[in-house]
C-alpha cells in the first residue's frame, strides 16, 4: 500500500511541475482589431461599397415609382395589351430590385471576408511571435466577440499591448 501511495506522489510531482512552468496570458482582440489602420481602411471600403449599393438601389426604386404612378394615372384609359405590358415592366423593376439586393448583400459580405482574412492572418502571427518571445503556453482572448475566457486573474499578464507593439500600433 506504501508503494501505491509513494508511486502516486511521484506521478504527481511532474504534473505539478508542469502546471507551474506555464505562462498564461490574455489579449481582447476586440481592441487590437479596432486600433489597426487595416480594420480602419476596411470599414471604409466596406462604407463605399454600401453607398454605392444604397445608390443603385435609390434608382432602381425611383424607376420603380415613376413607372407605377405612370401606370396608375394611366391605367383607365389604356388598352388591355398595354396595361398587361405596363404592369409587367413594373414587374420587372421589382424583380431586378430583389436580386440586385440579395446579391449585392452577398457581395458585400464576400468583401469583408475578403478584407478581414488578412488582419485576422495579421494578429495571428503577432500573437505567435509574442508567445514565442515571452515563453507563453497559452495566449487566451477576452474580448466579448470571442466569448473564451469567464474569469482572469488580475496578477495574470495581460498581453493586448505587447501585440499592439508588436503590429506597431498604438
Amino acid at each position: 500500500m506504501i508503494k501505491k501511495i509513494v508511486l502516486f506522489a511521484l506521478l504527481l510531482i511532474p504534473v505539478g511541475m508542469m502546471a507551474q512552468e506555464s505562462k498564461i496570458a490574455y489579449v481582447n482582440s476586440a481592441e487590437i482589431i479596432q486600433a489597426m489602420p487595416e480594420f480602419t481602411a476596411m470599414q471604409t471600403q466596406i462604407q463605399t461599397e454600401q453607398a454605392a449599393v444604397e445608390k443603385e438601389m435609390q434608382t432602381l426604386s425611383e424607376e420603380y415609382s415613376k413607372k407605377y404612378e405612370a401606370f396608375m394615372a394611366e391605367s383607365e384609359s389604356l388598352t388591355e395589351s398595354i396595361r398587361e405590358r405596363r404592369l409587367q415592366e413594373i414587374q420587372n423593376i421589382e424583380e431586378r430590385a430583389q436580386t440586385f439586393a440579395q446579391k449585392s448583400q452577398q457581395s458585400l459580405v464576400q468583401l469583408q471576408q475578403s478584407l478581414f482574412l488578412p488582419i485576422r492572418e495579421k494578429i495571428q502571427k503577432a500573437l505567435t511571435s509574442v508567445g514565442d518571445a515571452n515563453n507563453f503556453s497559452y495566449i487566451l482572448d477576452v474580448s466579448s466577440e470571442a466569448g473564451i475566457v469567464v474569469y482572469v486573474n488580475p496578477n495574470s499578464v495581460d498581453a493586448t499591448s505587447l501585440v499592439k507593439k508588436e503590429l506597431g500600433i498604438q
